[in-house]
């Protein structure tokens, strides 16, 4: 009787220790894993500034490639590199002296009961209120909102990024989601008449 192995992926930590052993491969493939998730993050952080994005993406992973033999923790390797893009975001938000704001495209709050009309002037009302929501919050719960909401990464794992702690990231969201609540409400309590429809034929 044959047996078939089913070969596991390695982990970032795997990549990232045998990067350190030497084998130049095992870099790339940490770079295409990686990738998608750490541009998306730096263009959202940047406010959608494609130009400056990409040299905050390309400035991430040389730092990543030059730094890498000084990781010991093979377990926090996501939090490391999305803790080199945040630095380097802030550098350049910094060198720009301006405050932009968040991006919203492919928002996902959580515990945020958006409808979803079909109405298109009360979706396009939505997101620009929105937009307008996120930019208001200070920085600090903007940043808890785009690393935990938006990027998925776990209150352990953005505290470690933000160099807080669980407690402090859960506060933040928590005053976030208030403060989105109360400047979403108006636009919330008005259904389209779309939704109205649909609420009276059931």
């Amino acid at each position: 009787m044959r047996h078939t192995v089913v070969s596991e992926s390695p982990t970032d930590g795997e990549l990232l220790i045998r990067f350190q052993a030497g084998h130049e491969e095992a870099f790339a493939e940490l770079y295409h894993r990686c990738r998608g998730d750490i541009y998306r993050y730096i263009v959202r952080v940047l406010g959608g500034d494609l130009e400056a994005a990409a040299d905050v993406f390309q400035d991430t992973f040389v730092t990543i490639y030059r730094q890498a033999g000084m990781v010991r923790d093979a377990e926090a390797v996501r939090s490391w590199i999305y803790t080199i893009a945040r630095n380097n975001c802030l550098g350049a938000l910094k060198r720009q002296k301006r405050q932009v704001p968040l991006a919203t495209e492919h928002l996902d709050i959580e515990d945020l009961q958006t409808p979803q009309p079909d109405d298109a002037a009360h979706d396009a009302t939505l997101k620009s209120q929105l937009t307008q929501a996120l930019a208001q919050l200070p920085e600090n719960q903007r940043e808890a909102v785009i690393l935990h909401d938006l990027e998925g990464l776990s209150y352990a794992e953005v505290a470690g990024i933000t160099s807080t702690n669980v407690g402090v990231v859960r506060q933040r969201l928590w005053r976030a989601k208030q403060a989105l609540r109360i400047a979403l409400a108006p636009i919330l309590r008005r259904q389209p008449a779309s939704s109205r429809n649909e609420d009276e034929d059931e």
